[in-house]
């Protein structure tokens, strides 16, 4: 089990892809035991949930209808600031470092290679630390 400390971590999935949300979930689940606590498919989504700030990690994708994965982590960081969000995107090629960083985000995984990656990213960020690919441009 991946603890934080000796607490499980719980993480909460926000992406309009209910297919791809419900793999993740699954995965994070068997494969290192992490609690999804919530999950949300839009920003509005993820406002109504009352207890969001209680995650220890919360997986934003970045393209959403609504409010997009920048303006739900904005407004998230008015309020709790040092909440650890990690950005999950499709589109490496326009994902810039130094855009995620300015807004927020403590991390960031490629969709194509979040198997390979997301336990490291959340590991990361729930120490307080940052993961970024090496690959993003500044």
């Amino acid at each position: 089990m991946e603890h934080l400390g000796n607490k499980e971590i719980r993480i909460i999935l926000v992406d309009d892809n209910i297919v791809f949300r419900n793999t993740l979930k699954k995965y994070l689940q068997e494969e290192f035991q992490f609690v999804v606590m919530a999950e949300a498919s839009s920003g509005p989504e993820f406002f109504a949930l009352s207890e969001y700030h209680l995650a220890d990690v919360i997986l934003m994708d970045l393209q959403m209808p609504e409010m997009d994965g920048y303006a739900v982590t904005k407004k998230i960081l008015i309020d709790h600031r040092n909440m650890p969000i990690i950005a999950i995107t499709m589109h490496a090629e326009r994902a810039y470092l130094q855009e995620l960083i300015s807004v927020g985000f403590k991390g960031c995984v490629f969709k194509p290679e979040i198997y390979k990656n997301i336990q490291k990213a959340i590991m990361e960020v729930s120490n307080n630390k940052y993961y970024f690919p090496h690959e993003m441009k500044v």
